[in-house]
């Protein structure tokens, strides 16, 4: 992620911004998504969870398959992928019309004898979602992402800067899940606020942390 800037740089220029479904967009995000979140340990603990506890991460391409097919998910549901500075940063909006509903408690049950941590977290933020947003329509950021090999300065403001300004003018809040303590924070200094903490693989007060939050709500 982008360094929190100063006050006083909010209104700096901000660079190139663009959206698209083309296939070259959703491999972009795909790899760009892959090679930011190799290290995450949200990331590795539901890799550990598919592969085993002494498997190791050790290439992008290790999740770069299931990362695609969750932006070909996203891509037919009605989502975009946006991107700025010729892909210096990029996500995923999803439009109201396009965010899945929360799975049913017969779903997370069959997906928690495979993947009981991964059923566990969908069916911690998706209660928190409903108990934050209840039935209201909302945009959804997904998949955010900064190249690690690029340097862009407001490149992730400006991917946010345009998805939560296009949800005010519609008259939408806007939901995501933080993975890490950096995302939360630059989150958190362009308007969005934490609802609930989630620990995953781990006892209550232990485990992976990762934060819902929304922006926008009540809308304004």
């Amino acid at each position: 992620m982008d360094p929190i800037p100063k006050e006083a740089q909010r209104t700096s220029p901000l660079p190139p911004i663009s959206f698209s479904i083309d296939p070259s967009y959703r491999h972009k995000l795909a790899d760009i998504s892959s090679r930011a979140t190799l290290s995450d340990p949200l990331n590795i603990l539901f890799q550990s969870e598919i592969l085993g506890p002494s498997s190791k991460i050790l290439e992008a391409s290790d999740i770069y398959t299931s990362t695609l097919i969750r932006v070909h998910t996203k891509v037919a549901l009605g989502s975009f992928i946006v991107e700025a500075d010729d892909f210096a940063a990029v996500a995923c909006w999803e439009p109201p019309a396009s965010v899945q509903p929360a799975h049913t408690e017969s779903e997370l049950t069959e997906l928690g004898t495979q993947r009981p941590v991964f059923a566990a977290f969908l069916r911690s933020i998706e209660l928190a979602r409903t108990e934050c947003l209840g039935e209201v329509k909302f945009w959804q950021l997904s998949l955010m992402a900064r190249d690690p090999e690029r340097v862009s300065k407001g490149a992730v403001r400006g991917l946010l800067e345009w998805g939560l300004g296009k949800a005010r003018r519609e008259g939408y809040p806007v939901w995501c899940v933080a993975g890490n303590e950096r995302a939360r924070d630059v989150y958190a200094w362009l308007g969005f606020r934490v609802v609930s903490v989630v620990r995953s693989g781990g006892e209550v007060e232990k485990g992976v942390q990762s934060w819902c939050m929304v922006c926008n709500w009540p809308v304004e």
